[in-house]
């Protein structure tokens, strides 16, 4: 087998055993790995509505098949579980180097299962696995936890992931980190793994991955490495991260602010990408194999001491903390940053349930005598870092919060859930789907809830220099259509970031925001696996995870009634370039008509038909409902 080791490490935290299974080529080139797999492997695996905080749940942790191949955002990895925010299906991306390490290591993926009776970690090199005590990690920030065990396994290139005390205390949005400043962040994983008690995965490997054609393989990798800079964000990327575009959003009206009352921030010049480059930039980050190192690592000492091992805001962050919150201070948002990250916080649920929180202030549903002596009007940075803490530990207020804004609203009562700006139960990202309408389709259709990393957004595709009629995009069309072409372009993105969720690759390289064509990865594939794959199967690939990932959400009880915007989404804009746009619920019912018509779903419930699953090879589901 080429590319991929073929083998699954399968550890039971009830029973302290460890068991590597082998996967068949054919099972690995119908799922491809990462989403796909994972999805797959839960839906056989997992019996419906079981609680997510139960040993009955199940972690994984995979790769994809180009992970480790040395190409820029060929480093990515997946982790999946039934989600303790959502109640359905849960999965947060990363990037890095800990994806290639379990590669090199002998295993392509890790299911985690049951539950541990003390504190553990697990201990991964070149096909050895341990479980091991860790009494004397529990409580530790990620950055004490990280630098103790390398101390205590002496390899000092080990990888780690790791959860912090939000983790451990259960918090329902709390990530997974890596490198102090990568983030599994999205859906509550770090919970998942607070629950079992693993406080961290090492792993570190010597193994070469094996190739059909290495000379092909490096060749190609070539091209594409440079290649990569002729998408729509490397310049940017490299000089500015991804804040760099901060500034264009908030010109066309499109920069959440105020808890999404507003769209265009006044403060907006003093935190974004060029602000940071000038001010508290002091080096960059890099992923495995990649030339365009857009994480940013940032230091200040006032008005707070930041520290750079923990990396620096990306865009979500920023917005999440920043215009969302009414902060203007790049300093107090980079040092909300390290703190979700030193505990271990997802910073887009953090950063929506802050303005949450600051709204029902504001509005005087909860006063100081319920926040603790935080005063959490709009703008106050101080008392977002202080609530931080709170959340992490779930003290005061922060036990409230720390369940996410679905449930925190139901708390509070008193209307407090027209403030909750969720989907299926997860914060809404950094846009603002009023002015680009397939953003807001794939919002209100994501498999996990609200989710910015499910299908592309409109802008690209109103330039005929983004097409590409071999994947199926072959017109242009404007960016707040909300005819049947728009359905179309969102199902087919959607596809496409599936399979590059499933390869697993970074959506910043990848057509089309990085310059890496869709064929060029089909080359490399075939290169590396002697597959001789097709567009046609790769994009059926992505379709089949959404459709596995879509199966698991119907099981759960989730149907069309659930592809919804939060009302504040779907009321006009209040100013900017789109000021008046909005989102009317006819308009978003005849897009959800397009868009299941073009999945072969049921018009009624928005599942998957018979035929459908019959056309993915996946008719074994059927009975899933």
């Amino acid at each position: 087998m080429f590319a991929c080791n073929g083998n699954i490490l399968r550890v039971n935290l009830t029973e302290n055993t460890l068991k590597e299974e082998n996967l068949d080529e054919n099972t690995i080139r119908k799922y491809i790995g990462g989403r796909g797999l994972g999805a797959k492997i839960l839906l056989d695996e997992l019996k419906p509505g079981i609680d997510p905080f139960s040993p009955a749940n199940k972690l994984i942790v995979a790769t994809g098949i180009l992970t480790g191949i040395p190409v820029a955002g060929n480093c990515r990895y997946v982790v999946m579980a039934k989600s303790p925010l959502t109640n359905i299906w849960g999965e947060a991306n990363a990037s890095g180097y800990f994806g290639p390490e379990l590669k090199y290591s002998g295993y392509d993926h890790i299911i985690i299962e049951g539950k541990a009776r003390s504190p553990v970690y697990l201990w991964i090199h070149d096909k050895e696995a341990e479980i091991k005590n860790a009494d004397h990690l529990w409580g530790k920030t990620t950055g004490e936890a990280y630098r103790m065990i390398k101390d205590q396994l002496g390899e000092p290139r080990v990888r780690i992931l790791m959860i912090g005390p939000a983790g451990e205390n259960l918090v329902r949005y709390a990530c997974i980190i890596s490198e102090l400043h990568r983030a599994n962040g999205r859906s509550g994983m770090g919970a998942v793994m607070g629950f079992k008690k693993l406080k961290a995965i090492a792993v570190r490997g010597s193994n070469e991955l094996r190739y059909f054609d290495r000379s092909k393989v490096m060749e190609l990798c070539r091209i594409a490495n440079k290649e990569v800079w002729r998408g729509a964000y490397g310049d940017l990327l490299f000089k500015y991260g991804t804040d760099g575009d901060l500034d264009d959003l908030n010109m066309t009206g499109r920069l959440p602010t105020k808890n999404f009352t507003k769209c265009t921030f006044d403060g907006y010049s003093k935190i974004t990408g060029e602000t940071v480059a000038e001010k508290i930039l002091v080096g960059r980050n890099t992923c495995y194999a990649c030339p365009i190192a857009c994480p940013r690592k940032v230091a200040a000492k006032q008005p707070y001491d930041v520290d750079p091992a923990y990396g620096g805001p990306e865009y979500e962050t920023t917005a999440a903390f920043g215009s969302l919150c009414m902060v203007d201070n790049i300093v107090a948002i980079s040092k909300a940053n390290e703190l979700c990250n030193k505990y271990g916080l997802d910073t887009i649920s953090t950063g929506v349930v802050t303005a949450f929180a600051m709204e029902c202030y504001e509005k005087q549903l909860i006063t100081v005598k319920d926040t603790g002596g935080l005063d959490l009007k709009w703008g106050n940075h101080q008392a977002i870092i202080d609530l931080i803490e709170m959340i992490a530990r779930k003290q005061g207020i922060g036990n409230i919060l720390s369940e996410g804004v679905m449930r925190a609203a139901k708390t509070i009562g008193k209307g407090a859930d027209r403030f909750a700006i969720h989907i299926k139960g997860q914060e809404v990202p950094m846009h603002e789907p009023r002015g680009k309408k397939g953003l807001a389709l794939s919002y209100a259709t994501s498999n996990r809830g609200a989710c910015h990393l499910q299908a592309e957004h409109d802008d690209f595709f109103e330039d005929e220099k983004w097409l590409r009629p071999e994947i199926g995009i072959d017109k242009t069309v404007d960016r707040l259509d909300t005819g049947p072409r728009k359905a179309q372009l969102v199902k087919v993105l959607a596809d496409l970031w599936a399979l590059y969720d499933c390869l697993s690759i970074c959506k910043f390289t990848g057509y089309p925001e990085g310059g890496i064509e869709v064929k060029r990865i089909a080359d490399i594939i075939d290169a590396a696996t002697g597959w001789n794959v097709d567009l046609e199967e790769l994009m059926h690939v992505g379709e089949r995870a959404v459709n596995l990932c879509r199966i698991f959400d119907g099981r759960e009880g989730i149907t069309r009634k659930d592809d919804k915007l939060p009302e504040r989404l779907m009321e006009p804009l209040p100013e900017g370039p789109y000021v008046g746009q909005e989102f009317k619920k006819e308009d978003l019912e005849d897009m959800l008509n397009y868009y299941y018509e073009r999945r072969g779903w049921e018009k009624e419930t928005g599942l998957p038909t018979k035929q459908k699953m019959d056309e993915l090879s996946i008719e074994e589901c059927w009975n899933s409902f």
